[in-house]
């Protein structure tokens, strides 16, 4: 089952492994990643230029397998008034319990679009990707003039046929299964809660470009599945949450293991970024929710949280986490990578991997 974008990449398996921003893919595990024959995906939204050039260098050192760098498109909105306020009031008590200053909206938001675009071009990475709207046709024309592969994402058809018109080589189907933020640009979050199952076929069916598959492919016979399906590659997030090499604090690994054995429930969550993201409830969540308050949009309420979320990884908080993850995160093993990626490989049946 080589598929065509497979072959164009010079990919030893069709999978992909997903973007995720915010510390989850260091460049030891998209490294370990490629060795193991997948496409290796930086998500480097929260990255300053000069970190998205160190980190780059650092993969490209040790190894010429096509990268792909992730960025969002712009999406922030302005706040309503007083809601950054009331956020900030809520925020306080919590900032004097974990130690740390009191909270305020740093300034910038969120790092600099351009700027980070203009150091993707430099880097010229084999794939550029996007999500949370529709690409710029402009853009996308000038990185497929420096021979960068664009790859776009939707989660409804409306979205996809304005992704593709432009001019983006390939297409991101994201089910509402997937874990962490929603792609979804076109109407409401819960309007964009597609299965995959129904997404996927009718997007392949609608477009004349390549459809990634993504949400809920936990398995190499959902991988299989995928591609009988039209999908060009899988892309698999949860399914590697918990291998030792990924970058998320082992609070949020083994928060997703006691979760599973209490048979929790994944939910739409806004209360760390502001805008919708699939993840686990958990302490910070439900007094938030508790205190019934305003949630600022992203990148606003993002960057208000950051100091609780660092707090959480550095002391092992699990209530101070955004534990994203997707609907099958039960089946996420804690393992070595390459035993994980072993068994997708197998039980999709495609050739083994010399690691």
């Amino acid at each position: 089952m080589r598929t065509d974008l497979q072959k164009e990449l010079g990919l030893p398996t069709p999978i992909v492994q997903a973007p995720m921003a915010g510390g989850a893919t260091p460049p030891g595990f998209i490294l370990a990643c490629m060795r193991l024959g997948l496409l290796g995906s930086l998500g480097a939204a929260y990255l300053s230029p000069d970190v998205l050039k160190a980190q780059v260098e650092e993969i490209a050192a040790a190894s010429a397998a096509p990268l792909n760098i992730n960025l969002f498109l712009p999406c922030g909105r302005p706040p309503a008034p007083g809601v950054v306020e009331g956020m900030l009031d809520h925020l306080a008590p919590l900032h004097v319990a974990a130690g740390l200053p009191a909270p305020a909206l740093p300034d910038p938001a969120e790092q600099d679009f351009a700027a980070q675009l203009t150091m993707l071009r430099r880097l010229r990475p084999r794939v550029a990707s996007f999500v949370f709207g529709c690409p710029d046709a402009g853009m996308v024309a000038a990185l497929k003039a420096d021979g960068i592969l664009v790859i776009g994402a939707a989660t409804r058809l409306d979205e996809a046929r304005l992704v593709a018109a432009s001019g983006v080589d390939a297409i991101v189907a994201q089910g509402g299964e997937a874990g962490a933020h929603r792609a979804t640009f076109i109407g409401g979050f819960e309007e964009g809660l597609v299965p995959l199952r129904s997404l996927l076929p009718q997007m392949v069916a609608a477009l004349d470009i390549p459809v990634i598959a993504a949400g809920g492919l936990m398995t190499g016979e959902d991988i299989r599945a995928a591609l009988e399906a039209g999908a060009a590659l899988a892309q698999v997030g949860t399914a590697l949450l918990r291998a030792d090499e990924c970058g998320i604090p082992q609070a949020h690994k083994d928060a997703l293991g006691r979760a599973a054995g209490e048979g929790a429930e994944t939910m739409l969550i806004r209360h760390w970024s502001g805008r919708a993201a699939r993840g686990l409830a958990n302490g910070f969540t439900r007094g938030l929710d508790a205190a019934g308050i305003a949630i600022p949009p992203f990148p606003l309420q993002n960057a208000m949280t950051q100091a609780l979320r660092g707090h959480g990884r550095k002391t092992g908080d699990a209530d101070l986490l955004a534990l994203w993850c997707g609907t099958g995160y039960s089946g996420a093993r804690a393992a070595p990578l390459a035993d994980i990626v072993s068994r997708l490989v197998a039980e999709a049946g495609f050739p083994s991997q010399n690691h």
